[in-house]
């Protein structure tokens, strides 16, 4: 039996019943193009976590070289991400066009 309303029962106009409820939802379904990491090459300035519109950019906690603590990407979160490429647009590394920190690639269904 499914809780979700039908639309006869939601209220008109586009309002958020309850805050932080986005992250419930699966929006990665919509996606074609999916950006794959190369960790190899990733220098961790967060640009990627920083644009996604989606919070798909999952970071794990890490130690830099001198032992301080700081964030680290850990992966991209495929449930939360659209394929839109932002990441991949705005990475440094992708951008000084060398290597490449993040791939875009077809995503298969």
């Amino acid at each position: 039996m499914s809780t979700l309303k039908t639309w006869q029962e939601l209220p008109h106009g586009g309002v958020i019943l309850e805050a932080g409820s986005a992250a419930k939802y699966e929006t990665g379904s919509w996606r074609t193009w999916k950006p794959i990491t190369h960790r190899e090459h990733c220098i961790h300035c967060l640009a990627c976590w920083e644009y996604c519109p989606e919070d798909a950019i999952v970071l794990e906690d890490g130690q830099d070289p001198s032992g301080g603590t700081r964030k680290f990407v850990k992966e991209v979160n495929y449930f939360h991400c659209k394929g839109c490429g932002l990441c991949v647009r705005e990475c440094p590394v992708n951008k000084e066009g060398k290597v490449q920190a993040l791939g875009f690639v077809r995503d298969e269904v």
